[in-house]
């Protein structure tokens, strides 16, 4: 809901603002006053481009502001324009145009004026339609099985694609798979064959070594094993002191441990014998495992993934006829059940299609459109893959007339703008779901008066109890029953027009609603019929 509008240097405008009401609001005004500023200047939301004649003053900037509040949220939009260029802005940062139109066609709606009006998109037709029908629930179940059914349709194209593509990609896979097989390595190979090129390179100082060692701790003449053999006695004699034993335990470990060591190494150097041969093979092995470690940007253990990927991808490939019998077998299935759920949301539209005409010529009768003939009209669209929607595939559009003897047209081409809003109205009472949203409303009150402006009144008024209402009347009917009223002002200052917003007080109010009685003659009994007819409206609600 909007709840507070700032206007400057736009068309006879120099800066007024309006702090609206969340419930109904009226302008009204004198002949000429520029009652239309406000919605011309929302509008400026939804063109991109503003016109030189609309800058008040082309060498100084145009600004149109507005809050709105949803929930315990503000938002603020503003437009800034000069004669060179002109930005957006939502809630003070600079925003692409387009994303603050979208968010302001989604915030409010304006009947009677052709810069935006709700009817006029045949789009929305078919969505007034379906709440007068309460279709939810079958919409609900339409829109799944659609998603279902474009979800198979884009496997079951993927697949035709990838058959269409089949021996190119097969032999490409073939080829990948065939590169990965020849490496003939499992997990854990890689660090092995490093181990074993480690050892093949260095054989002949692993032997050297060895031999160190074996001929120092044990062999050898002076080796560590016999010096401690020398030993022994005396360091048991010695653990008569209790702090000695558990060296003698280490000792004695130790000396039996050396002969062990000497095994071992001698078994280790006597099966290493350098093999250039052998370590080529390996290292070969190696570069070609690094080759496909860089190729494929991995290591060992993700190519032997890749590996039984490719294989399953190869197996895929070659059972893909099998696979998009299935996947369009699954679409025939799914198709079948759209099929019957556009058959019957067909049925039900058709049938309250009629309720509603009905429905509508008589509310339209009571706002002094006794001739309006309105019909819904349908362009059955056989379902087929390639025109399913979530809504079904039916085309929708409202038809009418307002004269007697003529054809009813497409809305679009026939009603004036006072129609539309009325139009509008017959439907929002009506078909009315939705809350927190703003409607203005225009040339509603073309043409009409006494009883049926006060008809009007009391619906704008009950539309106004969940959604903001902002109204421009000349008819006291209407007006009385604003929660808040805004009277546009012209005034003549040294050769210049200047428009402006004032908010009534109760008893300028009271003088505004009998200027729209009786014109400039105001007189106490006047006054008086004003008031009573403030007071009778609250007495409606």
């Amino acid at each position: 809901m909007i709840s507070f509008i700032n206007i400057k240097n736009f068309a006879v405008v120099e800066e007024t603002s309006l702090d609206l009401s969340s419930g109904f609001n009226v302008l009204t005004g004198e002949t000429g006053a520029g009652k239309s500023i406000i919605i011309d200047a929302l509008s400026l939301f939804m063109k991109k481009k503003i016109q030189p004649h609309l800058f008040r003053d082309i060498d100084k900037k145009l600004i149109i502001e507005v809050m709105f509040n949803i929930e315990d949220e503000e938002i603020i939009l503003r437009r800034e324009a000069t004669k060179a260029k002109s930005v957006s802005f939502l809630n003070g940062n600079m925003t692409p145009f387009v994303k603050v139109s979208e968010l302001m066609t989604t915030l409010l709606n304006i009947y009677g004026q052709n810069e935006h009006i709700f009817l006029l998109n045949t789009k929305n037709h078919i969505l007034l339609l379906d709440k007068f029908c309460n279709n939810s629930k079958i919409l609900k179940d339409i829109e799944q099985i659609y998603d279902r059914l474009r979800e198979k349709i884009k496997k079951s194209q993927e697949l035709k694609k990838s058959k269409d593509m089949q021996n190119e990609k097969t032999d490409y896979i073939k080829f990948q798979l065939n590169e990965l097989e020849e490496l003939k390595m499992e997990k854990g190979d890689d660090d092995n064959l490093r181990q074993e090129s480690k050892i093949l390179s260095s054989a002949e100082e692993i032997i050297s070594n060895s031999n160190t060692i074996i001929e120092e701790f044990y062999q050898g003449e002076n080796s560590i094993y016999g010096k401690i053999a020398q030993n022994l006695d005396s360091l048991k004699y010695l653990t008569m002191y209790p702090e000695m034993k558990p060296f003698n335990d280490e000792v004695n470990r130790f000396y039996n441990l050396l002969p062990e060591l000497s095994e071992t190494l001698t078994n280790l150097s006597g099966n290493i014998e350098y093999n250039e041969t052998a370590l080529n093979i390996i290292e070969t092995k190696l570069l070609k495992l690094k080759q496909l470690e860089d190729k494929y940007k991995t290591d060992l253990n993700g190519l032997i993934e890749k590996k039984d990927t490719l294989k399953l991808e190869l197996t895929n490939l070659n059972d893909i006829d099998f696979f998009i019998k299935n996947i369009d077998k699954e679409i025939e299935n799914i198709f079948l059940e759209y099929k019957q759920l556009n058959l019957k949301i067909r049925e039900k539209r058709q049938i309250n299609a009629k309720k509603l005409s009905k429905i509508i010529e008589v509310e339209l009768s009571k706002l002094e459109m006794k001739n309006a003939i309105f019909e819904v009209q349908f362009d059955e669209q056989e379902p087929n893959l390639e025109n399913i929607s979530q809504k079904g595939t039916d085309n929708i559009e409202f038809y009418f007339t307002s004269n007697l003897g003529q054809e009813v047209a497409k809305i679009k081409n026939v009603a004036s703008g006072g129609e539309l809003s009325r139009l509008m109205l017959v439907l929002k009472s009506i078909i009315d779901d939705t809350k927190n949203m703003t409607y203005i409303f225009d040339e509603i009150d073309t043409g009409i008066g006494g009883k049926t402006a006060e008809f009007v009144g009391n619906k704008l008024k009950s539309i106004s109890k969940n959604n903001q209402v902002i109204c421009i009347s000349h008819l006291p009917q209407i007006a009385a029953f604003a929660d808040k009223h805004f009277l546009i002002k012209k005034e003549f200052k040294e050769n210049n027009t200047f428009s402006y917003t004032e908010e009534l007080s109760e008893e300028s109010r009271i003088r505004e609603i009998g200027r729209l009685m009786a014109g400039s003659n105001l007189d106490e009994s006047i006054l008086k019929a004003a008031k009573t007819l403030i007071e009778n409206t609250k007495g409606n609600n």
